[in-house]
């Protein structure tokens, strides 16, 4: 293997969202084939997993159609549980814009294994499952974007996505779609040193 190419991957991944801050979309109309999203989740179930528990679950909205049932579901739940106090119609209207503009989400689970690893290390892995999904994606230039709201994770909504331990949770939805403008470049320059975030004790 290559580090120098692993090395520029790395550094070459980005988060696209659907919409900019314009509210126009981010993303073409080009088609994600179900073979492409096949091999992203594939390479996620190879994060690593304390325990082999492997907790992430996914549950694929691959066509327009399913996406407009994605946008009409969320929009239900958003304002059924949401108190007048932090009700927010913009926010609610960037919620419906992701999933109109994604030609594909994938939303995240987590499935529990009680007594035998803690949550957090469980919501790790499917970090870390994610990380690989977001590094398949990038030589293909195809943008992703992690979105998380508290009406994704409610019982109702969980659910829906077919997760029904107790324990088991929705980490987000991932919205994909290939960009229609130029890869980004890192909107804030190269990340700070590292050496200020590392102390040696030798």
């Amino acid at each position: 293997m290559d580090t120098h190419q692993i090395t520029e991957l790395i550094r070459h991944r980005r988060t696209v969202k659907p919409i900019d801050n314009a509210g126009s979309s981010n993303y073409s109309e080009r088609e994600i084939t179900r073979e492409t999203i096949e091999l992203l989740t594939a390479n996620a179930n190879w994060a690593p997993t304390h325990g082999l528990t492997e907790p992430w679950r996914f549950c694929v909205y691959p066509t327009k159609q399913s996406l407009v049932d994605l946008g009409v579901f969320l929009e239900q739940q958003y304002r059924a549980n949401t108190s007048e106090d932090s009700y927010n119609e913009q926010k609610l209207v960037k919620m419906l814009a992701y999933a109109k503009e994604a030609s594909a989400a994938i939303v995240l689970g987590m499935e529990r294994h009680p007594g035998k690893i803690v949550a957090e290390e469980e919501v790790m892995a499917v970090a870390c499952a994610v990380q690989n999904l977001h590094l398949t994606a990038t030589p293909m230039g195809l943008g992703v974007f992690w979105s998380t709201n508290p009406i994704y994770d409610i019982p109702s909504s969980r659910e829906y996505f077919g997760w029904l331990g107790e324990e088991d949770r929705c980490l987000g939805i991932l919205y994909l779609g290939f960009p229609v403008n130029e890869w980004p470049e890192r909107k804030r320059g190269a990340p700070g040193d590292v050496a200020d975030k590392t102390e040696w004790r030798e």
